[in-house]
């Protein structure tokens, strides 16, 4: 067993040529059922930006990936800091790394064209990404499952549900969809609990009785309501006199465009100067990134988490590595001054 929780057992039928093993690996990473991750992962890697669009993922062939990224690395221990790189930057690391795991599995027979790998390990790696998911996903939604389980009427909340996790107008056939389908659903349809309390007038606006629909909709929201909650700190409050002290302590103390490029990446992925990228920063001032960070990174320790996993991911320089010092204790102070604030205005 490798230390990635692969099989290292392989069976003796050989593939004929190289070409013939890249083919397969395609072959294999189109047909798997986290093709979609896995193109995102690699689009990631190759391109140097995250991409979530389908008409972009789509404009680029599996093919087309699997070259480049075989063009850059002669090695499959270069493939796997490749990989493993960048799905360390990501907000679903685990996830990630697990179908960075699955690409790895598969682009063996590459770099050992004489081997072909057992059916055996076939089926643990197409399984490994979706055990991490379920298992992600059952730990965040079983508080909520729980309390919905509680009902004398799950099969009225679960109709709900159905409207709820599909676009409008659309359900999911709820007599075949599992409880934790379904809050993950809703929970993906309404990522803030105004939006699914929006989502919830929608649909009480087109039932006849209204006083039923209504129970059920507070009982989905007090459900939903401690996962919001958990998920969802309050965020900073970003004060324009304030927040004018910390623009112009930063600038003083550092290049503010390598702020920019720091904020950036905390924001929307590692910044590798790509002309998307390029374009998407020149329309963010220094105060719209402060802005979104604060909604982002709720505390200091949101912040400084994602700001340390990033400062591995970047090609430093002297100036990324003086506006990081200097970014991690001015919004240290930021931070700790909004929490006093808000403290006072508690009390």
């Amino acid at each position: 067993m490798s230390p990635d929780g692969l099989s290292t057992g392989y069976s003796q039928s050989q593939l004929a040529t190289k070409q013939d093993a890249i083919e397969q690996v395609i072959e294999n990473l189109i047909q798997h059922s986290q093709h979609l991750r896995i193109k995102k992962l690699l689009f990631s890697v190759c391109y140097g930006t995250w991409e979530n669009e389908a008409a972009a993922l789509q404009s680029v062939s599996m093919q087309s990936l699997i070259t480049i990224l075989l063009g850059r690395c002669s090695t499959l221990h270069q493939c796997r800091d490749s990989l493993y790189k960048k799905a360390s930057c990501l907000n679903r690391k685990k996830v990630y790394i697990a179908i960075a795991n699955v690409i790895l599995y598969y682009l063996r027979s590459v770099f050992l064209p004489q081997a072909h790998l057992s059916p055996s390990t076939d089926q643990q790696a197409a399984n490994l990404s979706a055990s991490v998911q379920s298992q992600a996903k059952s730990e965040l939604y079983q508080p909520v499952i729980d309390e919905l389980l509680e009902t004398k009427n799950l099969e009225t909340i679960k109709t709900f549900l159905g409207y709820l996790g599909q676009a409008p107008g659309k359900i999911a056939e709820t007599a075949s969809t599992d409880l934790l389908s379904l809050v993950h659903l809703t929970h993906r349809q309404a990522p803030t609990f105004l939006d699914l309390k929006q989502n919830l007038l929608d649909i009480l606006n087109n039932q006849a009785s209204l006083t039923n629909s209504q129970t059920i909709s507070r009982q989905i929201l007090r459900a939903f309501q401690p996962l919001y909650a958990a998920s969802n700190p309050r965020p900073v409050t970003a004060a324009p006199d304030r927040l004018t002290i910390l623009e112009q302590n930063l600038a003083q103390k550092c290049d503010a465009d390598k702020v920019r490029v720091l904020l950036y990446s905390i924001l929307y992925g590692p910044y590798a100067d790509s002309p998307l990228q390029r374009q998407i920063l020149q329309t963010k001032s220094l105060r719209d990134l402060l802005q979104e960070t604060f909604e982002y990174c709720p505390t200091y320790g949101d912040f400084e988490s994602k700001l340390t996993i990033l400062a591995h991911c970047l090609e430093t320089s002297d100036g990324l590595n003086r506006a990081l010092k200097v970014m991690l204790v001015e919004l240290y102070r930021y931070y700790s001054t909004a929490k006093k604030i808000s403290s006072l205005g508690e009390s």
